[in-house]
């Protein structure tokens, strides 16, 4: 017969295996541990009453389940007796990018740009800052602008993802009538004649399964000094799926919603560009090169800068100059 202290042995390690096997199976799933991991407290979900629901969701639990809220909405954005917007721009910015937010407002982000033709809506993509007066600061921005959305995730490089995955949800969810969606950076020009006019032709049919920007053909960097530094343990395969560079690319309203369903069960990485290129793969969606989207810094001409969609690492100033240089003289002839 078993003695007591064996009883009490085996009653410990049975406490403890439970305990661990409870927290193991219900704590939330965090694909990239370390850098990914510093968000906000998710709110308590109640507790099922049949706990053999458990077994019969294990299959179908999302591995990447974006369990974040809104701060701050615009849910009513599109919601108008008007056309359906033509153009979403996503605009991916940070707490202190005012200036840049205010130059974009005033030039080529300006919601009244085509007036009734051709309706465009201009939305600024952030997470909570870890500052409550920068929070605070664009809480009061949104009151008179209306043109920002936040997530309850903590506002970082490592987070780029998930900014755009609350972009994709916002269309998917708000507006999912528009035509097109861009996502881009708040240091980008963009030529919205050519945007517009040249290659998403407002007369003819809306497309679909359509995505579009500076296509990158290439492998994960393993150096960990890098910005794109990709652990091999995350990114094991030596070549990215083809994808569209993040400071700007197109797509058709309809690949919000597929992006985003899809991420709902795809690993989470840090780089944003090549985890929606991911995405499309398993979609079996092939972006189409457009060499007018520039991902690096060209010097300002006027007969240039007519020729692209869009250009990077340009301050509000700049901004501001190139724009009032396009508009003031488009009856000048390159």
């Amino acid at each position: 017969m078993p003695s007591k202290v064996s009883c009490l042995y085996l009653l410990t390690v049975v406490c403890w295996a439970s305990a661990l096997w409870y927290l193991s199976g219900s704590r939330p799933s965090t694909s990239y541990t370390g850098q990914m991991a510093i968000v906000p407290i998710r709110r308590n979900t109640p507790k099922t009453t049949n706990r053999n629901s458990t077994f019969s969701n294990v299959h179908t639990r999302p591995l990447n389940p974006h369990a974040f809220e809104f701060l701050i909405n615009e849910p009513n954005k599109c919601e108008t007796k008007r056309s359906p917007p033509f153009l979403i721009i996503l605009i991916s910015t940070t707490h202190k990018e005012f200036d840049a937010r205010q130059a974009i407002r005033e030039t080529w982000g300006d919601e009244s740009i085509f007036g009734e033709d051709v309706r465009v809506v201009t939305l600024f993509l952030l997470g909570t800052n870890t500052d409550p007066v920068l929070n605070q600061m664009v809480a009061q921005e949104s009151q008179i602008f209306h043109d920002i959305i936040v997530e309850d995730f903590i506002d970082s490089y490592h987070n780029l993802t998930l900014k755009t995955l609350m972009g994709m949800r916002w269309v998917a969810t708000f507006c999912p009538q528009a035509h097109y969606v861009m996502k881009t950076d708040s240091d980008i020009f963009v030529n919205m004649d050519n945007l517009v006019y040249n290659l998403l032709k407002p007369s003819s049919k809306p497309r679909r399964r359509y995505f579009t920007g500076y296509v990158i053909n290439g492998g994960p960097i393993r150096d960990v000094r890098s910005k794109w530094y990709m652990p091999r343990d995350l990114y094991p395969d030596s070549k990215y799926p083809p994808f569209c560079s993040g400071t700007g690319y197109i797509f058709s309203a309809d690949v919000a919603d597929l992006i985003y369903k899809t991420s709902l069960h795809t690993r989470l990485l840090h780089l944003e560009d090549v985890y929606v290129g991911l995405c499309l793969r398993k979609l079996g969606i092939h972006p189409f090169q457009n060499s007018g989207f520039n991902h690096w810094k060209m010097a300002y001409s006027l007969c240039r800068y007519r020729r692209v969609v869009t250009v990077h690492q340009i301050s509000p100033e700049e901004m501001h100059r190139i724009w009032n240089d396009m508009t003031s003289k488009k009856h000048l002839k390159c």
